[in-house]
């Protein structure tokens, strides 16, 4: 009897051992089991929570706008003013050395002439100035046209101041009609011109 129970009471503490053993085991596999669930659906619920956020392009450079240009308005047109001069008049370097003034002419401006006709045309004018005009000073052509006349000549007398001179030149009217007009000067001795005077003629 004491072996019976014996072997009934090792066999039940062999059964008992095996079961919480077993019922160990199921344990923790079943809560590693569950904490490995939870732990997914946490992670599920946190990636679908947090949305992907698309990387934002770069904003398009914003180009400044082409200022419009600065209006510049016209200047005031200003009238004209016309001046009608004398052509006869002498220009000088008044109260200079060097200076005179318009007495007299022949052939007035815009004397009509045939093509090919010769004429004289004289200017009498006045020493004004303070030096004296000797026979090395010349009556020389400046421009336009010279009609003929020579490029220069001497003066026919020497000048003081206050006295006057008849300059004259030899010259034939263009062969070709229009208006014709050549300048001369006084010319020193030393090469300055002064004096201002012409011959304008009309050819037809």
């Amino acid at each position: 009897m004491k072996k019976i129970l014996s072997f009934f009471m090792v066999l039940m503490l062999g059964v008992f051992s095996s079961g919480c053993q077993l019922f160990y085991i199921n344990t923790e596999s079943v809560i590693a089991t569950k904490v490995a669930e939870a732990v997914e659906e946490k992670i599920n619920e946190i990636e679908s929570a947090v949305a992907p956020v698309e990387e934002s392009a770069a904003p398009a450079p914003v180009s400044s706008p082409t200022p419009y240009p600065t209006y510049t308005p016209y200047p005031t047109p200003v009238p004209q003013t016309y001046v009608t001069y004398n052509y006869s008049y002498v220009i000088g370097t008044p109260g200079g050395c060097l200076n005179a003034a318009f007495i007299s002419e022949t052939v007035p401006d815009n004397t009509v002439f045939t093509p090919g006709d010769g004429f004289i045309k004289t200017w009498t004018i006045q020493n004004t100035g303070y030096c004296t005009w000797n026979t090395n000073y010349h009556l020389v052509f400046l421009s336009g046209y010279a009609m003929g006349g020579d490029a220069y000549s001497n003066l026919p007398k020497s000048v003081s101041p206050g006295e006057s001179v008849t300059l004259t030149a030899n010259l034939t009217a263009p062969g070709t009609d229009g208006t014709y007009r050549g300048e001369w000067r006084v010319q020193s001795d030393s090469g300055i011109n002064f004096a201002r005077f012409w011959v304008q003629i009309v050819v037809d």
